[in-house]
């Protein structure tokens, strides 16, 4: 099914499946009034894709303007996605690293295994957006001198957590987020899981707890691509779906300028609609972009109660409209 019309499907489900799930919040009492505001929160996510909670999760993390680093197993990346789905991923402003090809410990690999764990991981990403992982995160969190070296001659740095709730370990909520309170001062990098449903409603306190309007959920910086517009684009060709992303918001007195990049390899002139729309893709602000695929969206706060959903008009030959997330302006 056609990515604008998952889009849809998924948040459906998340109103049915996650808020179904008891809300834990009281269960925090006073732990988190007293942190500070404005500070940043790294979530990640190991272990996936998963065919059911992967978009439960980018789901979830669009109604909250979250923004987050995947973590996926190679094997799993080419069985279970293809192209456009993690085009997808991107498109809606997160981040991608490396988790190895079938998560094996390699400080216990030999040489030869442990180039093919990191290295064989990072070419199916390539193959599927036009570039590899600037970040990866050994399974297990088990690495030794090797492991670092080699993964740094393919472009890597290691990413480690400083926050593990353990759902992974069936723990229950009230206990992952007493943990995570505990250890969130002034922010974190948080070690999840997108294969467990259980992931889901802890994602939910955390935003519920430490909200998006006073905390900031980012891409880990080690993962971030200078190149990947270019990159990205050279992937596409005739007939596929536009691409892009917000790549910056900032606010100049009472406005909002969201900058970014869209691309519809139908049309390489540039001239790509970039609006506003909810999650039935009905336009309200619109803008194009230029020649470069370039766009700047400006916004003022009368105009934003939430959120701020964008998307990418195709007047291509698949006509299908190109989610590029939800994006929180109130920072």
């Amino acid at each position: 099914m056609e990515l604008h019309n998952r889009v849809k499907r998924v948040i459906g489900l998340v109103a049915v499946g996650i808020l179904l799930v008891p809300a834990f919040s009281f269960l925090l009492g006073s732990s988190a009034s007293g942190l500070e505001s404005n500070k940043t929160i790294y979530l990640t996510f190991d272990d996936g894709p998963h065919p059911i909670f992967t978009p439960l999760l980018l789901a979830l993390l669009d109604e909250n303007g979250a923004k987050a680093t995947f973590f996926p197993i190679g094997s799993r990346l080419e069985e279970r996605w293809g192209n456009d789905d993690l085009q997808d991923l991107l498109n809606r402003g997160h981040a991608i690293g490396n988790h190895s090809w079938n998560h094996r410990d390699l400080s216990k690999e030999k040489e030869i295994g442990t180039k093919f764990q990191l290295d064989q991981s990072s070419v199916i990403t390539e193959k599927m957006v036009g570039f590899r992982p600037s970040c990866f995160r050994a399974p297990f969190g088990e690495k030794n001198q090797y492991v670092l070296e080699t993964a740094s001659s393919l472009g890597m740095k290691h990413i480690g957590w400083t926050v593990d709730p353990q759902e992974w370990n069936d723990t229950s909520i009230e206990e992952a987020m007493n943990h995570i309170v505990k250890r969130f001062a002034g922010g974190a990098i948080v070690l999840l899981h997108d294969r467990r449903f259980l992931t889901l409603p802890i994602v939910r306190e955390i935003l519920r707890t430490f909200p998006s309007d006073k905390w900031s959920y980012e891409t880990l910086p080690d993962c971030r691509n200078d190149e990947e517009k270019n990159l990205r684009l050279s992937t596409r060709t005739a007939g596929d779906v536009p691409i892009g992303k917000v790549v910056d918001i900032k606010k100049v007195e009472s406005t909002h300028i969201f900058t970014g990049w869209g691309y519809d390899p139908d049309h390489p002139e540039g001239g790509l609609k970039v609006f506003i729309g909810g999650t039935n893709d009905q336009e309200s602000i619109s803008i194009e972009t230029d020649s470069q695929h370039n766009f700047k969206l400006e916004i003022t706060d009368l105009e934003i109660d939430a959120p701020v959903c964008l998307w990418l008009k195709n007047e291509g030959l698949s006509r299908h409209n190109t989610f590029i997330g939800c994006h929180n302006a109130h920072k």
